[in-house]
């Protein structure tokens, strides 16, 4: 069913940012691309029974990057505009290539474009303060870079970050089993989780005193009781919350430890506290970015 909509929508054309359109009523009958726009609805269960969550529908998650070396699922990454993704900084090797529009088996699904990573830069206070500080990376895509459609749309940015209980959704190929940590999902899947406050991921039960502080610019989203979680190969996915009828991404999948534990909640690198690198990213390579 979801692909007859997205069928129906692209109608008219998908080559520009937007859709050609008709009137009715004096209004465009199907609006823009903006950013973090869904043209299919759907929300994942908040109490999902598994750690990888649910397989959303083609098209609901338009933002999400796969990044694959040659046919094989490296990490995932963020769309943010048609030539920049977000990732984290420990996913990048060289030789990347960022897919958006996909979802299962490579070239199955009908809007799945390919793009070579042309440049990246990795943050450069990367593991200054622990392995996984600082961990985020800007990358470049090939010109023209992706065409935005209804399967393929950026996220939008938030300049701050939501307060702890409020649901957000983090999605990726990675494994659903956390007892086969390595054996990726064959399709993406998406699962909802709360954000947790820093002072909370900090304690001594969760992850106080370890090698790796909790960082002002890390996030902590999850259930304390275990069971639904980001997992291995989720790793650069965006972490996205719904607001103002928009979805920003607020984070990227960092680290954790293991899948889906009691008192190991997902750690996210917080995407606000980032910002004004990221633009100095874009604009060192002339790419416009609205932030």
């Amino acid at each position: 069913m979801a692909l007859v909509i997205i069928a129906l929508l692209l109608v008219g054309g998908t080559t520009g940012g937007s859709i050609k359109s008709g009137r009715s009523g004096g209004y465009p009958k199907f609006p823009a691309f903006s950013c973090g726009s869904r043209a299919v609805l759907w929300m994942p269960e908040r109490e999902a029974r598994v750690v990888g969550g649910e397989e959303p529908p083609y098209g609901a998650i338009p933002w999400q990057v796969d990044l694959r070396n040659g046919d094989t699922h490296q990490c995932g990454g963020a769309l943010i505009s048609s030539r920049l993704v977000l990732t984290a900084a420990h996913c990048y090797e060289e030789g990347l290539t960022a897919v958006a529009g996909a979802h299962g088996p490579v070239g199955t699904y009908p809007f799945e474009q390919s793009v070579p990573v042309e440049k990246a830069i990795l943050h450069p206070e990367f593991r200054q303060l622990g392995p996984y500080s600082h961990d985020i990376a800007v990358l470049l895509l090939a010109k023209p870079g992706m065409k935005i459609n209804v399967a393929v749309t950026p996220a939008c940015f938030s300049h701050d970050s939501p307060p702890p209980g409020t649901w957000c959704e983090v999605s990726g190929w990675g494994a659903s089993d956390p007892k086969a940590p390595n054996q990726l999902s064959p399709v993406l899947r998406s699962a909802a989780v709360p954000l947790l406050s820093l002072e909370t991921c900090r304690k001594d039960g969760i992850y106080g005193g370890r090698q790796q502080a909790i960082l002002d610019s890390m996030l902590c989203a999850g259930h304390l009781r275990g069971g639904i979680d980001a997992c291995g190969g989720d790793s650069g996915g965006p972490l996205v919350c719904e607001r103002y009828g928009r979805y920003e991404l607020i984070g990227i999948v960092s680290w954790g430890d293991g899948c889906a534990k009691k008192d190991r909640p997902g750690v996210y690198t917080r995407v606000a506290s980032f910002l004004p690198w990221i633009k100095s990213c874009a604009q060192k390579w002339g790419v416009e970015l609205n932030i």
